[in-house]
């Protein structure tokens, strides 16, 4: 009863609010909602099933049916519990906060977005081709023989049935199936008949052979069909709201006021008729609080801050105010308030959403002395205001903490909850299970270290310990590896510490580039010792094939072979420095001649350097201590040792059959690849990417290694010493014999089934009982009664030879393991046969009944592994009954268990468990029948499959290294040191997996199995925690979890509980750490994201707080809210989500700002009042101001890379053009790859689209490889790639179906002949042409949805068809205006251009900021004015350090994004502030020359004498950095586009950018800084001074010769810019009237016209519906927008409309004509 108390006081307080205040609180509601129409909750739930179970899916959709009689209200209840029928319990709270956060409506709009379907259609089906509406024509047609058709076109993300969708949709995707798509909506008729038309069909196929059919369902609602009940329409009757996003309230710093004035008079006179603050004599607003608080006294800390909220709301800013001594311990005090609290979540939340209000009353509150120190004690351990979240002990990013992401997550997490339950564990082991994630650490070749010992195949070229005379002066003494060093430079240590070997192919390019870094590292004295292993590739590829002794003829002429054989001649006859002068004499003699070509190696080279090495080395033996062997060498002339080589005699026979030998051997420790050129070898450690050049990736490896040398040389293990420092640390570091890189490979795709990871969760027919609880296990000597947390399943046919020698290396391996306390591994046997339906052979018999046997198992291995290495017992065997007790006798196993297992009454039993077990190895794990594979707790790594084409040698030595991943990637370690600790502490599993048959089927009794009990839980639980990223913890997270859990928390620790009621009792499915500062960004978002785990997933929370101390400023000044999913009403639909302020400062003026998730880009659509600058006591009697944004696109991003490049900067290809476009329309938007990693962005919509290399230059010289398009964006979606699809090399995919955007992967790669070629580069155009057009020569064509496709608001004349950018003589000018005052300058600087420009003009609005009246507004004054326009925009990439503060976004924006926020066809642009005046003819600065500067700035006049002392550029810093050179105003300059996007210009302004915006007094004035600092390597033309004159820093005596005035701030008088606007220029009030005169009239025609503009509205509508695709309407990387009346929703910006557009625009575009005409006649 307390709990309710608690939470339902304050709320009471707060009600009694309106009737104290004589002057209501005043408050914002914002709320935010998708461009797409509704779309359906019952859709949405069946979206929510598919992606957490397929089967679940399918049962909701052919199980439901609309309800009778219903209304929305119980719809919602209808549909939920529907779809709650087929999840757990955990689920079904993941399921309601999907349904009310509408997080699946994308997925819904994208499948609507597929269908081409005629209106009245309830269903439909597109078959090979066709489509069938009626179910005995697709009857029909699906008895006919079926032929492969890639129509229609499926995806990844396809609903298919089948047993595994991902198998099905690869069959069709490899072009061997037929595809059947079904739309409709589940619970009608025809969806139910032409379903099971399909599915009857599809499990007829499989069964009878013939081509595969695909079958996929689109759900979606079908417009006009009459079946549809009102439970299938919930959802779509209005446009579907959204959660996951934030909103502050910033008070803004009005030192220059940027009011605008024409709304003081209102909003005077809408105070007055308010009314002003009242407040009575009483306590405090008439509350009595002291009372309440001796009636309450638990809810004290509660009722303190409502206090504070009553104070604040009744105060004016200037009452608010702290000195800087109060802000001391605000971090500390606003702690202990929280702590204190009844409800600390809930007082979390309000400190940190409303702190500007409270900060004064918590600055009063006494410090707790024992917090303080807690809090001290700490941050020892974790720095002072740092944020840490761990959601079930993984950590959570709390500065890119995203809804739509969190609930992917959390749905992830419980439905590993839900699978870690099959095991049957208790539930606090379950969620010690969920912690051991945090503790794995990745697992590949860079962290596994290969013993190479003796190094017989090794070429050493040096030697630090023996080679004194090279190393002089270089110290012997190993502890110098601790001394600090420069970066960059190695100890200087005579020891052999750093041992590399390259692994190199010498007659390839890369071996040439391996040949000169060595060369150049031991001339160079590096301390390292080098040596070369020559491989062979193309030998080792023909001796699979056809044997060595012909592979090694085949060879002997080869490039490669010759530089082998010559390297192993020489070492073995003169040693390592013949082989260095032979390196040495193979380098190019000029290094500088076809730099940019691959270096080739003939053989005429590798003569020359032969012979040359020979005649040096064969000089230094004529000596008179020569001994007759050596003299003998010596007199051998180079020519006659060259010959020998060639022919294999002498010194070099043998030579050949060495270096096949070789390759052999590094293929055989797993070195290399058969598609590798080579790879290096450190200290055991192998790189097999050497990416930058082997130089490079020797340093790398060499730093890499420095650490863990330093350890073990700080600890002692590595001493003076010790004899083999190489040695040794291989042993320290438990360096493996051999590397199988397939056994450490992750699947590149889902459909591989080679190397494959299952979780053995009991899901369907998954083994958690029956047959698994029979299964007889092999355990290592002396550790049958140890719980094992590994296990092996050979899957074998034992009859085979592949079958026995697996199952015979997996035994060598498990009696060579140690026993008790370090046995690694149990092993399983699983019968694999050919042919499964024939009776099992007598072999397979006799080893099922054998690994059953409970008594004498350390006797099984050793008989075992006699019979299967002895071919006579293995024939003796036979099918004689006899033979196998016999042998079964004579190795002293129980003969009588034995015998009665394989005597005729138990055959049929012993043949259904063999049976079981190869149907389970196919049918479950995948394995081709008669395949031998290991299962490793469930990851699949077949060894032999002539189905899968995979056939190699399995050893001892892979067995330990499937144990090492299984202890690193699958949690095996840290499962069995739980398990040791649950048994110890008497807790064990129960269910299917106790009741065990173990050991029935031999007839011998059960033994205490709780400890087999606990290894097969262990199992199970290492393959589930495998396949939910085991290892996703990056290394800079790992140990977070120890460090909070060691956190003190007596004091500073809060704890939250769920809401009460009997679901208390059950553990809970979340449990979240979370060490927060409570005055900080991260909290306020935070914060209500632990409120809202708490009630709607009852999770368990606990809160360290972590304030920063020693306060010098506000740490907070903004109010925020986060947005996250209403509750459901008594099972009725949610409210639309919005953010809600109460009782903001009335007085003050506050910014709105919108914190948008990465991948959204959102903008107002309704506002009333100016967003920047909001006065909430201009709203009058309003109680409210409602905002509502607009979500306009979801932004797809990625990363371009082409790993195949050559040179370094080309991996990242820079300036390779992209289009993104529908089939119809491929070319809807484009953009540029930039050189920052490689990032992209295009604007996108849910549905279906085409990424393409655009037509020119960038698809001449690259080609697609690969892309992840089509992926999700789930865990681990990265690791799966889609080839580049459609039958086209130069296009991809992407799918668009998710809130969270799209953030793919683009694999490129050069073209044949173009390896070495820039797609910018330029200098071999034989044609000579302006820069402009050398750049076009790549660039699309025109753009199909310019103006002139789109409609303009100039009437352009029949001669002119040239759109704006083509049209030389139109000026382009860009823009950027924020709030309405800025807005009401900007009209006036568009009256002005055109008032003095007589060329045509065409504006770029920068969009972000605009408003929606003047959004609404610039098509009616292009019209009347006769301009073209145009809105752009980019949304702030991921990879910058982002601003906070809106006006340096808007900096930023004017500067950082000029390469790829205009149209690519966009050759010249002019950036003009907003608040200035035109009086020039800009075309005179449109024509200027800017001397091939990428853009001109006007230099800060000099004349106004009175700022001298503001002239920062004439001192310190910037005086020494500019070194003579201008320092120039950002409010005018011109860009020349195609130089700027050439010399990549905006890559070195993103650079500079990154590099100094982090240090917070760096860049104050962002515009400007940025470029004048970079103009060093970005040369600024300076323009003349007369084109920028602005009174605070230019003198009266030039004003009248400037080209522009721009109102500037000035610092000395802090002047309002519309009163210096008034003073400065003259014409400037009577623009103002004009444009003031203009407004009023279009705002009045809007408001008479509403009623029109309906109707035209509900026209286009209808045209809309008839369109085949729905795609957005921009064109270019910045939004590109058309002349469309009405609201802003109306304005077509996002993509999702712009192939809609284009194709309606025909039909409407002279509606649109004819209207602008009239009014830009009135």
């Amino acid at each position: 009863m307390q709990k309710n108390t608690i939470w339902t006081v304050p709320i009471l307080l707060l009600a009694l609010l309106r009737p104290v205040f004589a002057d209501e609180p005043k408050g914002v509601t914002v709320s935010l909602r998708v461009k797409w129409p509704g779309t359906s909750v019952l859709l949405e739930a069946a979206e929510f099933l598919a992606s957490e179970n397929s089967n679940a899916f399918w049962s909701f959709i052919e199980t439901w049916q609309e309800p009778n009689n219903e209304v929305d209200g119980s719809c919602w209840g209808a549909v939920y519990a529907s779809a709650s029928q087929h999840l757990s319990n955990g689920t079904c709270m993941s399921l309601q906060q999907a349904l009310a956060a509408r997080q699946y409506t994308a997925k819904v709009e994208m499948l609507r977005n597929l269908a081409e379907i005629p209106q009245g259609s309830c269903c439909q089906v597109e078959l090979a081709g066709q489509v069938f509406t009626e179910a005995g024509q697709l009857e029909a047609a699906l008895q006919k023989e079926l032929q492969p058709c890639s129509e229609p076109q499926l995806y990844a993300f396809d609903h298919i049935y089948s047993s595994d969708p991902q198998t099905s949709y690869s069959i069709w995707h490899a072009n061997n199936a037929t595809a059947a798509v079904l739309y409709g909506t589940p619970g009608t008729a025809c969806f139910q008949h032409l379903h099971k038309l399909l599915k009857d069909a599809v499990t007829r196929q499989y069964t009878q052979g013939g081509v595969p059919l695909t079958y996929a369902v689109r759900p979606m609602l079908l417009e006009g069909c009459p079946q549809l009940g009102p439970c299938s329409l919930l959802g779509t009757g209005e446009v579907p709201h959204l959660a996951g996003y934030g909103v502050e309230m910033a008070i803004k710093n009005m030192e220059y006021s940027a009011l605008d004035d024409s709304q003081v008079a209102a909003a005077k006179q809408a105070q007055q008729e308010a009314g002003g603050l009242e407040g009575g004599p009483g306590e405090v607003k008439g509350f009595l609080l002291g009372r309440l608080l001796e009636r309450k006294p638990e809810l004290e800390q509660e009722l303190l801050t409502f206090r504070d909220h009553l104070l604040a709301a009744s105060s004016s800013s200037s009452d608010q105010t702290l000195k800087v001594w109060d802000l001391k311990d605000l971090g500390l005090q606003a702690s202990q308030r929280i702590a204190q609290a009844g409800d600390p979540l809930r007082l979390l939340t309000d400190i940190s959403q409303n702190f500007p209000t409270l900060a004064a009353s918590l600055s009063r509150l006494p410090a707790n002395a024992s917090l303080a120190a807690e809090v001290r004690t700490n941050q020892r351990s974790l720095p002072a205001g740092a944020n840490v979240m761990l959601l079930n002990g993984l950590p959570v990013d709390v500065t890119s903490l995203e809804l739509y992401q969190l609930m992917d997550r959390i749905s992830a997490e419980v439905r590993l909850t839900d699978m870690l339950k099959t095991t049957e564990l208790q539930a606090q082991d379950i969620q010690a299970l969920l912690q051991l994630r945090a503790s794995s650490k990745s697992l590949d070749s860079s962290s596994i270290r290969i013993d190479l010992a003796p190094y017989s195949h090794v070429h050493w070229l040096n030697n630090l310990e023996k080679d004194k005379k090279r190393y002089r002066g270089f110290s012997r003494t190993i502890t110098d590896l601790l001394i600090p060093s420069f970066p960059g430079n190695l100890p200087s240590i005579a020891r052999n510490v750093f041992n590399a070997v390259f692994v190199v192919d010498l007659g390839s390019a890369h071996g040439i580039g391996v040949a000169e870094a060595v060369v150049r590292a031991i001339g160079s004295r590096w301390p390292v010792r080098l040596g070369l292993l020559p491989i062979v590739p193309e030998a080792w590829l023909k001796s699979t094939q056809k044997g060595a002794t012909e592979a090694a003829a085949q060879q002997a002429t080869s490039v490669s072979s010759q530089a082998a054989q010559a390297m192993q001649v020489l070492d073995s006859t003169f040693g390592a420095a013949a082989c260095l002068a032979f390196l040495s004499e193979l380098l190019p003699k000029d290094p500088h001649a076809n730099a940019d070509e691959p270096a080739t190696l003939t053989s005429a080279q590798v003569e020359r350097a032969f012979t040359e090495a020979w005649e040096t080395a064969a000089g230094q033996l004529t000596n008179p201590k020569a001994s007759p062997d050596d003299l003998e060498v010596a007199a051998i002339e180079p020519e006659d040792a060259w010959q020998q080589l060639q022919d294999s005699t002498g010194l070099a026979a043998g030579a050949v059959l060495q270096t096949l030998e070789a390759t052999r051997y590094a293929h055989s420790k797993g070195l290399v690849t058969a598609d590798q050129e080579g790879s290096l070898w450190l200290n055991g450690l192998v790189f097999g990417d050497v990416l930058g050049g082997p130089q490079q990736a020797l340093m790398r490896g060499i730093f890499a290694e420095m650490q863990t040398l330093q350890e073990h040389v700080y600890y002692q293990a590595i001493q003076d010493d010790t004899p083999d420092i190489l040695a040794e640390l291989l042993r320290l570091e438990g360096a493996l014999q051999r590397y199988n890189p397939r056994i450490l490979e992750k699947p590149s795709s889902p459909d591989r089934h080679d190397v494959r990871q299952y979780a053995l969760d009991g899901e369907g027919d998954k083994p958690t009982g029956g047959w698994l609880s029979q299964l007889g296990y092999l355990y290592p000597p002396g550790a049958e009664d140890t719980i094992i947390a590994i296990t092996h399943w050979v899957c074998v046919d034992p009859n085979t030879k592949a079958g026995q020698g697996l199952l015979l290396a997996a035994l060598d391996h498990l009696q060579e393991a140690p026993a008790a306390e370090g046995a690694a591994a149990r092993v399983g046997v699983l019968y694999n046969p050919a042919d499964a339906a024939a009776d099992p052979s007598l072999l397979a018999r006799l080893l099922l009944a054998t690994t059953q046997l409970t008594s004498r198992r350390p006797k099984i291995a050793g008989f075992l592994t006699a019979l299967l290495s002895d071919p006579a017992q293995l024939t003796q065997l036979g099918s004689s009954y006899n033979s196998a007790l016999e042998l079964v006798q004579k190795s002293g196993l129980n003969l009588q268990a034995v015998g009665r297992a394989l005597e005729d009454a138990q055959l049929p039993q012993l043949n259904d468990q063999l049976k079981a077990q190869a149907e389970l190895t196919q049918k479950l794990l995948k394995v081709p029948a008669g395949s031998s594979a290991v299962v490793t707790n469930g990851r699949v790594v077949v060894v032999e499959s002539a189905e899968l084409g995979v056939s190699e040698e399995f050893g001892t030595e892979d067995f330990g290294l499937l144990e090492l991943y299984a202890n690193s990637q699958q949690s095996a370690a840290g499962i069995q040191a739980l398990l040791e600790t649950a048994l110890t502490e008497g807790r064990a599993v129960t269910g299917s997996l106790a009741d065990s048959e173990y050991g029935e089927a031999v007839g011998e009794g059960d033994e205490d199995m709780s400890v087999g009990k606990l290894s097969n839980a262990a199992m199970l639980a290492s393959s589930i925690l495998a396949t939910h990223g085991a290892a996703e913890v990056s290394e800079r997270n790992q140990g977070l979890g120890q460090a909070v859990n060691a956190l003190q928390g007596h004091y500073c620790a809060i704890t939250g509980h769920s809401g009460g009621g009997a679901r208390d009792t059950a553990p809970s499915y979340l449990h979240v750490d979370v060490v927060l500062n409570p005055l900080s960004k991260a909290a306020q978002r935070v914060a209500p994201i632990l409120e809202w785990l708490r009630s709607s997933f009852h999770a368990s929370i606990k809160v360290y707080l972590n304030p920063e101390r020693e306060l010098s400023d506000m740490p907070l000044k903004t109010f925020y809210r986060y947005v996250l999913p209403e509750p459901s009403p008594a099972g009725g639909m949610p409210q639309p989500p919005a953010a809600v302020f109460k009782s903001l400062p009335p007085h003050q003026i506050l910014t709105l700002n919108f914190d948008a998730p990465e991948m959204w880009l959102v903008e107002p659509v309704v506002a009333e009042h100016d967003l920047d600058n909001l006065k909430l006591e201009q709203l009058g009697n309003s109680p409210t101001l409602s905002a509502e944004y607009e979500l306009e696109a979801l932004m797809l991003t990625g990363r371009c890379m082409d790993l195949h490049a050559r040179r370094r900067e080309l991996v990242t290809p820079r300036g390779v053009q992209l289009h993104l476009g529908s089939h119809k329309q491929p070319h809807l938007q484009d953009t540029l790859v930039m050189s920052n990693l490689g990032y992209f962005q295009l604007k996108s919509a849910p549905g279906a689209w085409t990424l393409q290399l655009a037509p020119g230059r960038s698809r001449e010289l690259y080609h697609i490889e690969s892309s992840t398009g089509t992926v999700g964006n789930r865990i681990q979606a990265e690791a799966q790639v889609e080839a580049a699809t459609l039958n086209k090399d130069y296009q991809t995919a992407v799918a668009i179906g998710s809130l969270q955007g799209k953030d793919m992967l683009l694999r490129i790669t050069k073209r044949p002949g173009f390896e070495l070629d820039d797609v910018l580069d330029s200098a071999n155009d034989e044609k000579s042409e302006s820069l402009w057009g050398r750049l076009t020569s790549w660039a699309s064509k025109p753009n199909p949805l310019s103006e002139s496709a789109l409609g303009t608001g100039v009437q352009r004349s029949a001669q002119k068809q040239l759109s704006p950018e083509e049209d030389p003589d139109t000026i382009h000018i860009f823009s950027v205006a924020s709030g309405h005052m800025y807005e009401r300058l900007q009209k006036i600087m568009i009256l002005s251009v055109i008032r003095t420009t007589k060329n045509p003009v065409k504006f770029w609005f920068i969009k972000n900021y605009m408003s929606p009246q003047m959004k609404r507004f610039v098509p009616e004054m292009a019209a009347h004015y006769n301009f073209h326009y145009q809105f752009v925009t980019y949304k702030w990439p991921s990879f910058l350090h982002k601003q906070t503060e809106k006006q340096r976004l808007i900096w930023a924006y004017k500067i950082l994004f000029l390469d790829v926020l205009f149209p690519l066809n966009l050759r010249k642009v002019i950036f003009c502030d907003s608040d200035q005046v035109v009086r020039g003819n800009m075309a005179e600065l449109w024509n200027m020359d800017l001397k091939g500067a990428p853009f001109g700035f006007t230099p800060f006049c000099d004349n106004n004498k009175d700022m001298e002392g503001f002239r920062f550029w004439k001192q310190g810093f910037w005086k020494e950095h500019l070194r003579g050179k201008p320092y120039h105003i950002s409010a005018l300059f011109v860009v020349d586009l195609a130089r700027f996007r050439q010399t990549a210009a905006g890559d070195q302004l993103r650079v500079v950018y990154e590099q100094l915006s982090k240090d917070p007094n760096s860049l104050s004035n962002l515009d400007q800084d940025l470029p004048n600092y970079a103009q060093h390597s970005v040369p600024i033309h300076s323009l003349p001074m007369e084109w920028l004159w602005c009174e605070t820093w230019c003198g009266n005596s030039t004003k009248e010769y400037a080209k522009t005035i721009d109102l500037c701030n000035n610092p000395l008088t802090k002047e309002p810019k519309l009163q210096g606007a008034r003073r400065i220029v003259s014409e400037w009030p009577a623009l103002d009237e004009e444009a003031r005169s203009f407004t009023s009239k279009v705002e009045a025609q809007m408001i008479m016209s509403l009623e029109s503009f309906e109707s035209q509205n509900q026209q286009q509508a209808e045209i809309q519906q008839d369109a085949a695709s729905t795609m957005p309407s921009d064109a270019n990387p910045g939004e590109l927008e058309s002349h469309s009346d009405g609201d802003g929703g109306d304005i077509p910006t996002t993509l999702q409309y712009l192939a809609q557009q284009a194709e309606i625009n025909h039909a409407f575009q002279e509606q649109v004509k004819s209207q602008r005409q009239e009014k830009s006649e009135l």
